[in-house]
């Protein structure tokens, strides 16, 4: 599951200043938990290297792994409301790509199915409406949200998922399935934002 924060509806959000310094700050790896404060490892983007130095409200650079001329691998702590989210919960992870840059901030996790519904709950109550979500193959994969889905909304996503419609880039069009499949275009398009929708709407209760 991916979710994705505009800068308009994230301007509250103290990682929201981070734009000004960073062109890109993108997600490599977890380290663990400092109290509520997310450890791990983060590639950054500048224009200025002195932003490395800067004391950021909610986000602390602990180490320059390695560094360039526009860029740099930093262990860093993040502490804000959105980490704040995970470190409640079990059994989810952030996982690649996450990343802040100039027009929104994308977080991508993988978890069970209550604990993508409490992130999902989470982020109502933080920023209310002011975010999407997008569902990739693996999400559509598991086999608790394939139970809750007609069988021939089930047969068009599993084939979708096969022919690499949720890769990314996309390997196939709405075409190309619906011609392995024998049915219109239109009918592939149908069953495959029904079923999306039907997923998605799981994550609400």
């Amino acid at each position: 599951m991916q979710i994705e924060i505009t800068m308009e509806a994230g301007r509250d959000l103290p990682g929201y200043i981070l734009q000004n310094f960073f062109t890109n700050c993108e997600f490599v790896s977890k380290i663990g938990w400092i109290d509520d404060a997310l450890e791990c490892y983060l590639k950054v983007d500048f224009d200025d290297e002195a932003a490395l130095e800067i004391e950021h409200l909610s986000f602390t650079v602990l180490e320059v792994i390695s560094k360039s001329e526009t860029s740099a691998i930093v262990r860093a702590t993040m502490d804000g409301p959105v980490p704040h989210i995970f470190s409640k919960i079990e059994n989810v992870w952030w996982v690649h790509p996450t990343k802040l840059d100039m027009n929104k901030f994308t977080v991508s996790i993988r978890g069970t199915t209550a604990a993508l519904r409490q992130v999902r709950n989470g982020f109502k109550e933080l920023i209310g409406n002011g975010f999407t979500v997008k569902l990739g193959a693996e999400s559509l994969q598991g086999p608790e949200f394939k139970s809750i889905l007609p069988n021939k909304q089930r047969l068009v996503i599993e084939t979708a998922i096969e022919m690499g419609y949720y890769s990314r880039p996309r390997k196939c069009t709405q075409r190309d399935i619906a011609k392995v499949l024998d049915i219109k275009q239109a009918t592939v398009s149908e069953h495959l934002q029904s079923a999306e929708s039907k997923i998605i709407n799981s994550f609400q209760y």
